[in-house]
């Protein structure tokens, strides 16, 4: 599917492009093909006399004037009158070329005639455009200068006009174009299949969060670098065909007008998706930062093994927090970054901004108890990502923290979400070390000295196994008869456990126990009741 929607793409670029040249070469170089006019005729029948302002606005204003996508010069006027005088100079602009490229010259005649005591433009004794002395004021120099520039201006372009409608110049064009396309070809296969190498460096199935801590660190690292860069790659691909696109348009005259209208009618959806793209890549740069730094502050050989746990647990619920602030921050400037560039005054917007912050922080007074407590619980270290918990009537191993909630998944498989304030008292269940404390009934009839010594043999020799010696701290302790029960005596023994361990360490210490008992044929008491029953009174 991948590959199907790559070939698709590369073909549709191709054939724009082919499409593009094909539709525009002229068949001789003899009889160019004539330019469409992309501009209407005026409204107002101005050839023949300068343009003359109308007082519909005073604020001066500039445009400029182009030639098969060439920018030439500028001209200004009012606000009101802009449009239309732009409007037709370019037409007029358009018919001089027309006439030119069907006539015989080579050079155009470019004439600066005087008519109210402005000059005048007339190109093949046809009528150009008036220099006015806003014009002249708006590139600060004399009015004669500026005539001369123009009209050297105007020669130049018309005969590159020509010149480049030539057959030898559009073949040529033509195998810069196709160079150019080969090129896109080439480096956009080396992305797809490095994308490819990245994304089979990635791990399927989401690491669990009781690996060790390390492990867990140096998997999210890579993971999200790998992602990071994958995404990256995509979005130089989309903005490398892009970039083709517009220098393939570039190459012809017939189509560099798309090019600049392109530019010209996308500068704020351009600008939103420039902003957002490096919003994003910001964003993610960031967390795989934090994730580096994270995994950087966890190496240390001078730390024991359960300190060292601890301290990977801590930092990687404090790396989580961060990476959750790094959204609402980055994706704020980011916002004020794209009105600063679509020229939108953020001054008001920031102080008003302000008031409703004042304001929401008065009407949700319980979403700052949330962030002080969820503040105070990654502080003071009591409770972190991997942890299992109990809050209230519920436990659960942590899987989420951060200023604002807490969620954590109990042995259904339920996600319980519960706000930090509403944390009073929690207990930590796999905070540095566990225990297993586990009470094991005997029967009254058995000899105890002898099933004391059979538990606590049992417990050691399980402790001393290889399997077992890594999940086991210290030698299993023997409490010794804790209760008189109903099912016989209780004994209670503790053994301290790595933390998450007390439980697996408790199943195989009573499966061994079982085993134990019947090969003594000492079976392990059950509760037992007795039935009387009385004869009626007569």
């Amino acid at each position: 599917m991948a590959l199907s929607r790559y070939c698709s793409r590369l073909i549709t670029c191709l054939g724009t492009t082919c499409l593009c040249f094909l539709l525009h070469l002229p068949s001789t170089a003899q009889s160019p093909t004539p330019v469409p006019s992309v501009f209407p005729p005026p409204t107002v029948p101005a050839l023949q006399q300068p343009f003359t302002f109308k007082n519909s606005s005073s604020l001066l204003v500039s445009d400029w004037i182009w030639l098969d996508g060439h920018p030439l010069f500028q001209i200004a006027a009012t606000k009101g009158n802009l449009s239309e005088r732009q409007q037709t100079v370019q037409y007029n602009l358009q018919t001089i070329q027309q006439s030119y490229l069907k006539s015989n010259a080579i050079d155009p005649q470019v004439e600066i005639r005087s008519l109210n005591n402005l000059p005048v433009i007339y190109v093949n004794q046809e009528y150009l455009l008036s220099i006015t002395s806003v014009d002249a004021d708006l590139r600060a120099i004399e009015l004669p200068a500026l005539a001369s520039e123009i009209k050297s201006t105007l020669e130049k372009a018309l005969k590159r006009s020509r010149e480049e409608r030539q057959s030898h110049y559009l073949k040529q064009q033509g195998t810069i174009t196709a160079a150019i396309l080969v090129g896109l070809l080439i480096i956009s296969s080396v992305i797809y299949f490095w994308q490819k190498r990245l994304t089979r460096k990635t791990k399927t199935v989401a690491p669990s969060t009781l690996d060790p801590a390390p492990t867990l660190l140096r998997t999210r690292f890579r993971d999200g670098f790998n992602t990071l860069l994958r995404q990256a790659l995509t979005m130089i691909q989309v903005a490398l065909w892009f970039g083709g696109l517009l220098i393939g348009l570039d190459q012809f005259p017939y189509t560099r007008p798309l090019k600049v209208w392109i530019l010209k009618s996308l500068p704020i959806p351009l600008t939103l998706v420039l902003v957002s793209v490096c919003t994003y890549l910001t964003i993610r740069l960031s967390w795989a930062l934090v994730n580096r730094f994270a995994l950087a502050l966890t190496v240390s050989p001078l730390l024991t093994p359960l300190a060292s746990r601890r301290i990977h647990l801590r930092i990687s619920t404090i790396a989580n927090v961060l990476k959750g602030i790094a959204v609402p921050v980055w994706g704020s400037i980011g916002v004020i970054v794209a009105l600063i560039l679509l020229k939108v005054n953020v001054g008001p917007l920031l102080a008003g901004v302000g008031l409703i912050g004042v304001a929401l922080s008065l009407a949700s007074q319980s979403i700052i108890k949330d962030a002080i407590n969820g503040f105070l619980v990654i502080l003071e270290d009591q409770f972190g990502v991997g942890d299992v918990i109990v809050v209230g009537n519920v436990s659960g191993i942590v899987e989420t923290l951060n200023l604002r909630i807490t969620q954590i998944r109990n042995a259904e498989g339920q996600l319980i979400t519960i706000p930090n304030s509403e944390i009073r008292i929690v207990a930590n269940l796999s905070s540095e070390w566990s225990r297993v404390d586990l009470n094991i009934p005997i029967p009254y009839t058995a000899n105890v000295d002898q099933m004391l010594d059979l538990i606590q043999s049992t417990a050691i020799s399980m402790a001393e196994e290889p399997d077992w010696q890594p999940h086991i701290i210290d030698t299993p302790e023997l409490m010794g008869i804790d209760d008189f029960d109903h099912r016989g005596l209780i004994v209670k023994i503790w053994i301290k456990t790595q933390p998450l361990q007390q439980w697996a360490v408790s199943r195989e210490l009573r499966r061994r126990l079982k085993l134990a008992f019947d090969k003594a044929n000492i079976s392990i008491p059950v509760s037992q009741h007795s039935l009387w029953i009385y004869p009626p009174e007569t």
